[in-house]
């Protein structure tokens, strides 16, 4: 019988690791974090803010994109698509207009869109060039709608590249408008051209982004770079399927369904082995519509109800709702939220707010307050943390586990057992400091509270007392 040295984790800055084997873990990094993030004060473990309902565009319907339109002088209106609930199978998609940061009351603006498919914006010319690649290709001038002279039927993806308008279709074309006229208005000439993106290669077209002096053209299984004069060539072989999904800060993030890229200058590369589970445990049917938001450091990745499938992992069966995946791009780490039904997001450059629109066509603002709030309707954020199991490096052998201590400010008991099941079925229930807890060969340690005002904040582990036993025992 040997006691062993008092361990301190006291930095929890690592985010969450699930990929990992417990005894190749770092100390900073947790087993499982739900509603919880790592950056408001690092090294800790912060519940996350809340959110709160700003309006109603249609009741019951998903909201497919949020846009906004912005002029030179700073004038600001928002737009948000979605069906306009007809039912019968006569729906259509309409774009309705707010002029009050999503806050007031929506108004149609262009109606009787194709049913279901996004409608996707790009501020040019002091106007908000709106396109679906069905419908004529229109512009908003801060009053009216009006079509943009010869600008292709098929062009849906919508981007701002060396003084000209392009426009990217499904099926492979790039398209692209004379430049800008002398007034910052129009266009030189109302010509319009075209090149091939490898067109007609099975594979649709899915986002064209503007990135470190380059157009970036998505496909599904492929990425092209062009820089306006060289031949797009498909030297990266993966890509997204879903056209939400691609968020730019700094570097460009996308999801495809191998997981989560980040791309800077160079090739992708995958970020997301740390949360690999749950992208494992999302439906296939999602894929497509996966979305993708940020704010100032982070970028959100909604990706729909996830049961994790893992029969190895310590909560296989379980189903998370809404589960959205965080990823703080100067601390790259890993965190994972629920119950934020983000179908659609919006960053606001002009206020540095973040906003997503919900399947029940509602516009949320996030970062706000501490419970999710609807009205007079406030859920409380459920906020879980599990440490990784400690095992002391005997991972074959009991230990006596004496002081268990979980500082921070937070308002529950904590959770300590000698296996996950154990923990979750609170069976062993302890306070903040836990006393003759069990006697296994790894401790489990958690704690789960549920808050609508104040967070709980988690800032170390410390193991005291531990007592290696004889083999005997």
């Amino acid at each position: 019988m040997a006691y062993l040295k008092r361990k301190q984790k006291l930095d929890l800055s690592g985010g969450v690791q699930t990929r990992t084997v417990n005894p190749l873990s770092m100390d900073s990094q947790v087993k499982h974090a739900l509603n919880a993030e790592f950056s408001s004060k690092l090294g800790a473990i912060t519940g996350r803010m809340g959110s709160l309902v700003q309006s109603t565009v249609v009741a019951s319907q998903r909201i497919l994109t949020l846009l906004q339109w912005i002029k030179s002088d700073g004038t600001l209106k928002y737009f948000a698509s979605a069906s306009d609930g007809a039912g019968g199978g006569a729906d259509k998609v309409d774009l309705y207009i707010n002029s009050a940061v999503f806050a007031g009351t929506w108004a149609k603006s262009l109606e009787d869109l194709t049913n279901l498919i996004d409608v996707f914006g790009v501020n040019f010319a002091n106007m908000l060039i709106a396109c679906n690649g069905v419908e004529a290709v229109k512009g908003y001038n801060g009053s009216s709608w009006s079509a943009i002279t010869n600008a292709p039927v098929a062009g849906k993806f919508p981007e701002v590249y060396q003084q000209r308008l392009f426009l990217l279709s499904e099926g492979g074309f790039l398209h692209y408008s004379d430049v800008i006229n002398s007034t910052g208005d129009g266009f030189t000439t109302t010509t319009w051209l075209n090149r091939g993106i490898n067109p007609n290669d099975g594979q649709k077209c899915k986002m064209l982004k503007r990135h470190r002096n380059r157009l970036v053209i998505f496909k599904e299984e492929s990425i092209y770079r062009y820089d306006g004069a060289n031949e797009a060539e498909a030297v990266i072989t993966v890509g997204t399927h879903s056209s939400k999904s691609v968020v730019l800060l700094n570097d460009l993030f996308f999801h495809h369904p191998t997981g989560i890229y980040r791309m800077g200058v160079g090739e992708p590369v995958m970020i997301s082995r740390a949360v690999q589970k749950y992208l494992d445990g999302m439906s296939s049917s999602n894929w497509s519509q996966v979305a993708a938001g940020r704010d100032l450091e982070n970028v959100y990745f909604w990706i729909g109800d996830v049961t994790i499938s893992d029969p190895l992992e310590h909560d296989y069966g379980k189903t998370y709702s809404d589960v959205v995946l965080v990823y703080n791009v100067y601390a790259q780490t890993w965190t994972v939220f629920s119950g934020w039904n983000a179908r659609s997001w919006f960053y606001d450059e002009t206020s540095g707010l973040t906003y997503f629109g919900t399947a029940a066509g509602k516009v949320v603002k996030i970062n706000t307050a501490y419970a999710d709030v609807d009205g007079a309707t406030t859920l409380p954020i459920a906020f879980e943390v599990v440490f990784t199991p400690e095992n002391y490096g005997y991972p074959e052998k009991y230990k006596e586990f004496g002081n268990v201590d979980v500082i921070g400010q937070y308002n529950s008991d904590i959770l300590v057992a000698e296996d996950y099941d154990r923990l979750v079925s609170k069976d062993a229930l302890n306070q903040k400091r836990a006393g003759g807890s069990p006697t296994c060969k790894e401790l489990w340690v958690g704690v789960a509270e549920e808050y609508s005002d104040r967070p709980p904040r988690i800032e170390g582990l410390i193991l005291d007392n531990v007592n290696l036993l004889d083999d005997a025992n």
